[in-house]
């Protein structure tokens, strides 16, 4: 099976197969690149795109196909994963920022030089509630993000240099199953998982032997936490392409001026 670096389009609420639902794909999306298909016995189920255009695609217009084929109690959304690269793409900050300067004035910079905005927050201290010299600044997409990297922040005579927001490019793993792409909220089983010995307890509780240690994702003899585990890295090869392809499609897109 091919790596799955476009990323999954997960749903739930869907009464039908895992074969009718690739018949769906084939009849109205015969080209868009999907290369795996996970349906669970809940309903949910995760489509995993070969590519970032066929993960928009999904997204966008596989909702209005299901409900055209009776299913419209279905939910569709984009896997934590994801949604956490693309916010981290609009995300830019700013150091060194006299703290004389409030926040409306770097906006209004900002909006005049056309830039879309969101929000402009100034950091604060972990022990307290004292401002730092670090803006925070959200924009609407990652082109007005990149725009703004490349320019930096005028306000009247002062300038100041920016820098994108850094990836966190561990995958996201449930700390109940132990499975990735999902975390204890969302978790399906609500069963722990040892990370010592794969049985069902907390790790707190494990008796087992250190030389019996066996992960529970690749049966191997380490924690199913650790990084070196060949599912764990598998799993970051793919944030990482993820990662590359998102900001290939927003440096594909027309530039602001």
């Amino acid at each position: 099976m091919p790596p799955k670096t476009g990323g999954g389009v997960a749903g739930e609420g869907v009464k039908i197969s895992k074969l009718q639902l690739n018949d769906l794909l084939k009849e109205h999306l015969n080209d868009v690149k999907i290369h795996d298909i996970q349906l669970s016995r809940s309903g949910s189920f995760t489509l995993y795109a070969s590519d970032v255009n066929s993960f928009n695609r999904l997204l966008n217009e596989f909702t209005i196909i299901l409900a055209a084929n009776g299913q419209q109690a279905e939910k569709i959304f984009v896997p934590r994963s994801i949604q956490r690269i693309k916010d981290t793409e609009i995300v830019a900050f700013v150091k060194r920022a006299d703290l004389e300067i409030p926040d409306n004035r770097i906006t209004e910079a900002l909006t005049k030089v056309g830039l879309d905005v969101i929000s402009v927050i100034r950091l604060t201290r972990k022990d307290g509630n004292a401002p730092t010299s670090t803006i925070k600044i959200t924009f609407k997409d990652a082109n007005n993000r990149n725009t703004f990297i490349h320019t930096g922040l005028q306000v009247d005579s002062m300038h100041f240099n920016a820098e994108a927001a850094s990836q966190n490019k561990k995958p996201v793993q449930c700390y109940i199953c132990l499975q990735y792409n999902h975390v204890a909220k969302y978790c399906k089983t609500k069963q722990q998982i040892c990370a010592k010995c794969g049985d069902n307890h907390r790790i707190e509780q494990c008796t087992a032997a250190n030389d019996a240690i066996k992960c529970n994702n690749c049966k191997g003899k380490h924690l199913a936490t650790a990084n070196d585990c060949p599912n764990f890295l598998e799993q970051e090869k793919r944030m990482l392409n993820l990662i590359n392809q998102i900001r290939l499609q927003a440096a594909q897109q027309p530039q602001l001026r």
